[in-house]
């Protein structure tokens, strides 16, 4: 009988495992890597980069401002109806942009303003230009200022301004539908506005100041009491 024997198997080597060699004596230490840490502002740095920032848009600001061209000029400061010497009091001064396609009256030239008459009604806060006002009321020898008072249908809708030429003309009566033709109103007599009223709501009337030739004048009056009357706006020049 043959006896087996049972083989065990090799036990396991128990062999250290190697350690790292030791560091001599007096080497360097090796280098850690660590994170990066974050970079720390320098407040000197911080604080020239916020003037410059600042610099910057002063200068740009600045430009700006160079390249519009800004003048000083005289304007209203009160009401001066046609035909009334400017005072001081009624002059102010404003400053705006430079536009070519503008004539206001420079600041500089205030005192030769003032003492001049009025040629237009001049509002308060309008820019006062060339044209304006002069050295008389406008009136020539031989012409005469009349007062029409004139209510809605008897002037354009569209209102009047002082300098327009107008052609006056008799309408029929409201009475009989007709009215007595004056001598020289038959063809419409031709005028200037010089002035424009307020509107009086309470009668409705508008008062329209007209300058005629004198030859003309007592006819303009007379149709103006009657109110038998209207006015056709003449185109520039006519």
């Amino acid at each position: 009988m043959t006896t087996h024997r049972s083989e065990v198997p090799p036990a396991p080597s128990l062999v250290a495992p190697q350690q790292p060699a030791s560091t001599p004596v007096g080497a360097p230490a090796p280098a850690v890597r660590t994170a990066a840490a974050p970079r720390q502002w320098n407040r000197k740095l911080l604080l020239a980069s916020v003037l410059i920032v600042l610099l910057g848009g002063l200068v740009a600001m600045w430009a700006g401002q160079a390249l519009v061209q800004r003048t000083t000029v005289l304007a209203v400061a009160k009401p001066v109806a046609v035909g009334t010497t400017i005072t001081d009091a009624d002059l102010t001064t404003a400053t705006i942009s430079s536009d070519p396609r503008l004539t206001p009256i420079p600041a500089s030239d205030r005192s030769d303003v003032v003492g001049r008459v009025a040629l237009v009604e001049l509002r308060p806060g309008s820019l006062l230009t060339l044209g304006q006002f002069g050295t008389s009321d406008g009136f020539t020898a031989g012409q005469q200022l009349v007062a029409l008072p004139l209510k809605v249908g008897q002037l354009p809708g569209r209102g009047l301004t002082a300098g327009q030429k107008v052609l006056i003309v008799q309408t029929p009566g409201k009475d009989n539908g007709e009215s007595v033709p004056l001598p020289g109103a038959a063809a419409g007599i031709a005028a200037t506005v010089a002035g424009i009223g307020e509107f009086d709501p309470a009668s409705g009337v508008t008062v329209v100041d007209v300058r005629v030739a004198s030859t003309v004048g007592v006819t303009v009056a007379q149709l103006a009491s009657t109110g038998d009357l209207a006015l056709i706006l003449l185109p520039a020049g006519g």
